[in-house]
């Protein structure tokens, strides 16, 4: 029997299951396993099933960001200037918490800890610490932040309630026990201490909800539960400060516990399920309208690499584009990424493998393709 991985419901038949056993995982690389999801009908909280072998996955496999020392994602395109994720996220995080002088902070799950050294150089008052269950990013944690004030797999005895501020940079989403990561985060922190994260958002980045490594897909009830049950206060969460995610601020303090009301989001889930079903029969009816026309696929992150594992006519593809420097002369599935303006002249189809919220504006402000007569495919407009 499944049970919620926030409230611990059994839950029944999932809501959606993948027809395809190859699935996605978030660092575009296909692995075996078809993707479920169940809806808890409590918390309204969103999971999926967890690798067997996830303790070793996230050990030795899980590599993100390991190309390059400055690789970093793109959070938006403004004005032709690239803003990066890890420079969003540190204005946001100075937006949203007061960090008194000298604050303890750690970083818990924190891969390469971009984040966390930047803001090293911008508040070099702080007294950064880090946690992580693989080894694999020390060589970039001994940089900026001495031995011992980092750990991996466990933390120190000594580090309990010694922290004024935890973080957490999309790192729940892959815990297959959420509830006992959000009570140790607890414990660590001192009295008022605050736990500040990120989580994605599956309604606002819909391709959250069919990643095989998320195994939570957090709705703003069920985060505030899990907050809630672990003994946290002064809850707030915004579903717009960063697109696509949820960002959260949580008070190590006496409770004050509110009901949820769960039915609008299980309903909305519902829906996402639904769009995920029609988004799969759309890129097949569109691979077989386009058979034999070459085409190329804008964005080389999640939604491109999902467009290409579900088209019946993947050898069409030419190549893959994308804006980041650090993806352009990178290989997916065996085809080049390159960068938008290096589009061959024989591509006639586009897909735009991009956040549906946002595709249409990034493709309205390349005026260069408008010049070009080629069509564009839209995840949404295949929903029609």
């Amino acid at each position: 029997m499944m049970h919620c991985n926030v409230c611990l419901t059994e839950l029944e038949k999932p809501v959606y299951a993948a027809h395809s056993n190859q699935s996605l995982t978030s660092l575009c690389e296909l692995r075996d396993g078809q993707v479920n999801v169940w809806s808890c009908p409590v918390c309204s909280h969103l999971r999926s099933e967890a690798f067997a072998d996830t303790v070793a996955y996230y050990e030795s496999d899980y590599k993100i960001l390991l190309s390059d020392e400055e690789e970093d994602q793109i959070y938006e395109v403004k004005e032709g200037e690239i803003v990066y994720r890890t420079d969003h996220q540190i204005s946001t995080l100075l937006s949203k918490l007061n960090l008194p002088a000298g604050a303890a902070v750690l970083d818990y799950g924190c891969a390469k800890a971009s984040t966390l050294k930047k803001l090293s150089g911008v508040r070099t008052d702080l007294n950064i610490h880090l946690f992580d269950v693989s080894s694999m990013y020390k060589e970039y944690w001994n940089k900026f932040v001495s031995a011992d004030k980092c750990a991996i797999h466990t933390t120190p005895e000594s580090w309990a309630s010694s922290f004024d501020v935890l973080t957490s940079f999309f790192a729940l989403e892959h815990i297959p026990e959420p509830i006992d990561t959000v009570k140790k985060v607890h414990a660590l922190l001192k009295d008022d201490g605050v736990f500040y994260g990120i989580v994605p958002n599956t309604f606002g980045n819909v391709a959250d909800f069919v990643v095989i490594d998320h195994v939570n897909h957090f709705t703003a009830p069920s985060l505030a539960y899990l907050l809630d049950s672990a003994g946290f206060t002064d809850i707030q969460i915004d579903d717009a400060v960063h697109r696509g995610a949820l960002v959260f601020t949580a008070r190590k303090g006496a409770q004050s516990s509110a009901g949820l009301n769960v039915a609008e989001t299980i309903a909305r889930s519902e829906e996402l399920a639904r769009y995920w079903e029609a988004v799969n029969q759309g890129i097949s009816q569109t691979s077989q309208a386009y058979a034999g026309v070459t085409k190329a696929i804008y964005g080389s992150g999640f939604y491109g690499a999902y467009i290409a594992s579900a088209m019946n006519d993947f050898d069409g593809v030419a190549c893959f584009l994308d804006a980041s420097p650090f993806q352009q002369g990178k290989e997916l599935f065996g085809k080049p990424i390159l960068s938008p303006q290096s589009l061959p002249k024989h591509v006639k189809v586009l897909y735009v493998g991009l956040n549906p919220s946002i595709a249409r504006a990034v493709m309205n402000d390349m005026r260069w393709l408008q010049e070009r007569n080629i069509s564009l495919v839209f995840l949404d407009e295949q929903l029609a």
